[in-house]
């Protein structure tokens, strides 16, 4: 998970500077057919568990969660605003998967869980209230849609672990990249029309191949990985490792200005992520109960 926590780190300096040339969405899309076809080829699977009745229906709704939705407002939000604001509220992920779990029931509310959320939800909205008043409209809309994606991966995360458990993380993975290969179609085609292709360097290309081959294959398939053997929110939890890398990089690579709103949210943030995450006295340790703890 830690491997995980830094490719998505570097995954924000890549796809920045690679989409000052790919539009957003032709870069998603671009991004999410190339793991589909080498996830479904190249590293295809073969003699794996059948599926049973109703694991199509839920393998497009991961897809739906968890690559369609995710992909596309992570990316068109990492182009709209800084990447190291994008890092931070990327960790409101466990958050969201914890009042997921409690909202369906598979999770007793505390008072340490209930305050661990309304923390980290007041540093959200302390970042992005930041970028409404200090900030620009372009990167307020970005903020938007980073909080939009962590939603809807930690849902993916909340719902999928015991098809994770059950299946194989390689098969889920690559089908859940083939729909949304077809899905996103749509959504990309008029950006990919007039996307001047002649004009795209070879760098920008590049930037692309890492972002298929690490931040997407490989850290898809640990993090799938790492759900059969950990609790869910020991794996979310390890998302707030990629905003301390992902800072440290957007100032050496990016020169982004880090301002002390951004680590005031940052530290509100992870400090609700802890609080939610720590045992009651004397009871069980927080978290959505081992057996029904979902997440991807």
């Amino acid at each position: 998970m830690a491997s995980v926590s830094v490719l998505f780190a570097i995954n924000y300096i890549i796809s920045k500077l690679g989409m000052h040339v790919f539009n957003p969405l032709t870069f998603a899309y671009l991004r999410v057919l190339a793991a589909a076809i080498i996830l479904n080829t190249v590293l295809r699977e073969r003699n794996a568990t059948p599926l049973e009745t109703g694991d199509g229906w839920r393998l497009f709704g991961f897809s739906i969660l968890g690559v369609v939705i995710n992909q596309t407002l992570f990316l068109a939000g990492l182009a709209l605003t800084t990447a190291h604001a994008a890092a931070i509220l990327i960790t409101t992920i466990p958050i969201f998967a914890l009042a997921a779990a409690i909202a369906l029931g598979r999770e007793r509310p505390t008072a340490m869980k209930v305050g661990g959320i309304a923390l980290s939800a007041a540093g959200a909205i302390v970042l992005i209230g930041g970028e409404g008043l200090s900030g620009t409209t372009k990167s307020l809309l970005g903020d938007l849609m980073i909080v939009g994606n962590s939603l809807a991966y930690a849902l993916y995360l909340v719902f999928s672990k015991p098809a994770m458990a059950r299946l194989s993380a390689r098969r889920v993975i690559a089908r859940m990249f083939a729909i949304a290969s077809i899905v996103m179609l749509p959504i990309a085609a008029w950006p990919m029309a007039h996307e001047p292709w002649r004009a795209i360097p070879p760098s920008a290309w590049w930037s692309l191949a890492f972002v298929v081959a690490g931040p997407t294959i490989a850290a898809y398939l640990m993090n799938a990985w790492a759900l059969k053997y950990a609790e869910s929110s020991v794996v979310a939890a390890y998302t707030y490792l990629q905003p301390v890398f992902a800072v440290i990089l957007a100032a050496i690579f990016l020169q982004e200005q880090i301002r002390p709103i951004a680590l005031l949210a940052g530290a509100m943030i992870v400090a609700g992520v802890y609080v939610s995450g720590r045992r009651s006295a004397g009871g069980p340790p927080a978290g959505p109960p081992p057996a029904r703890r979902q997440v991807a």
